[in-house]
């Protein structure tokens, strides 16, 4: 149902009146939504208003209906140009590429372009369904992984939810996702990173020890890949910004001198990079390259599983063997929630010290701070019995 509506505006004083019909939806989030007839004239904002009425089901559809009051080309006739997918898909990306950050912008990019593959740009938005969504999972099975789907999945429901708040479609298709397995994390044994520290690659020497000290600085600190090459050197701290932070909260992390240079090293090739006209993109890429070489080169490397991360999830293990205490891995790895660290807790103890045979020997030979302790009161007390002052 359209209602005609005036709206009364004040200039200088004088009073016009603006007409407007409104047209009702309970599916849209306002429950109405107002199109303009661009006339101050009550007469010829009938005339208009009719013409909404008789097609009010396209501006109900989303479509972009183009009224004869606006293009006089149209030689006196409604034009109904049906919303299509891919514009409105431009349309959000537009928006997005100015409030998310880059790596979330172009996963869009790559989630939407999956889905379009399958839908078509040119299909009308409003044919979106439950059927498109199974649709698309069915034609990437055995083509992505469940969770690479998943990911896509995650993209494609940011922008209906968009699409539904802004109107675009009536009702928002249910998502499910891919049912995955809940594995470990992929991590690197103390006999696969002994294999690679010792291994040469296939580069010359000089290249390949500057990768394996690359490997060893994230291996030692849980550093994100983006974080040790976007992040700031000051004095011993990385200080990685809040808008290059995943979690968008701003981070300092302690380095030591050796892993300072390394750093350093790194930040120097991505300016020189850049200057070429590079993209930071293809910068980070090096990485995750030269990483899966590496374990090709000792017969470590899994399709689809072998990835630079493999080193921060080495890093999380270590420190739960080390520390026995999940919130202090959490707090060390930059988690916002302890619930993204207990994937960690996978691991058990036993299994951790058979992965880690030299770490767990050195932790068996340190005594404890209880130990410690006691050993410091005997060590007093048996100083005192020996005083010369007593003898």
């Amino acid at each position: 149902m359209a209602y005609l509506k005036p709206i009364k505006k004040t200039y200088k004083e004088h009073i016009t009146y603006h007409y407007y019909s409104r047209v009702l939806n309970v599916h849209w989030t306002k429950g109405y939504k107002m199109v303009s007839l661009n006339t101050t004239d009550i007469n010829e904002a009938r005339k208009r208003h009719q013409e909404v009425e008789d097609n009010e089901g396209a501006v109900k559809d989303g479509n972009d209906v183009q009224w004869t009051w606006r293009n006089p080309q149209n030689r006196g006739r409604t034009r109904i140009a049906t919303k299509r997918l891919g514009q409105v898909i431009d349309e959000w990306l537009e928006i997005k590429k100015i409030n998310v950050r880059v790596e979330t912008y172009r996963r869009y990019i790559i989630s939407l372009k999956a889905f379009t593959n399958v839908i078509g740009r040119t299909s009308p938005l409003s044919n979106i369904n439950n059927k498109s969504i199974e649709d698309f999972k069915k034609f990437y099975t055995n083509k992505h992984t469940k969770n690479g789907i998943n990911i896509n999945l995650r993209g494609i429901k940011c922008f209906l939810l968009w699409a539904l708040d802004e109107e675009h479609i009536k009702k928002m298709p249910k998502i499910h996702m891919m049912q995955t397995n809940k594995s470990k994390p992929k991590i690197l044994n103390e006999g696969q990173w002994k294999a690679i520290m010792k291994a040469d690659f296939g580069w010359n020497e000089e290249v390949t020890k500057e990768w394996k000290d690359i490997f060893r600085v994230y291996r030692q600190t849980g550093i994100r890949l983006s974080e040790g090459i976007l992040g700031e050197l000051v004095g011993h701290f990385l200080i990685v910004k809040a808008e290059d932070s995943k979690t968008k909260m701003e981070r300092e992390i302690p380095l030591t001198e050796y892993q300072v240079r390394i750093i350093q090293k790194m930040q120097v090739s991505r300016d020189e990079h850049l200057a070429k006209g590079s993209s930071m993109q293809t910068f980070k890429g090096k990485f995750s390259k030269m990483f899966v070489r590496a374990c090709k080169s000792v017969g470590i490397y899994e399709s689809k599983v072998t990835t630079f991360h493999m080193l921060r999830h080495t890093f999380a293990v270590r420190k739960y063997l080390q520390t026995r205490d999940i919130y202090q891995v959490c707090k060390e790895l930059g988690h916002t929630s302890i619930k993204t660290t207990e994937i960690y807790t996978q691991f058990s103890f036993a299994r951790l010290e058979q992965d880690f045979p030299t770490l767990s020997l050195q932790l068996r030979n340190t005594p404890k701070k209880d130990d410690l302790e006691t050993n410091k009161r005997e060590t007093i007390n048996y100083q005192f019995l020996t005083s010369p002052l007593i003898n």
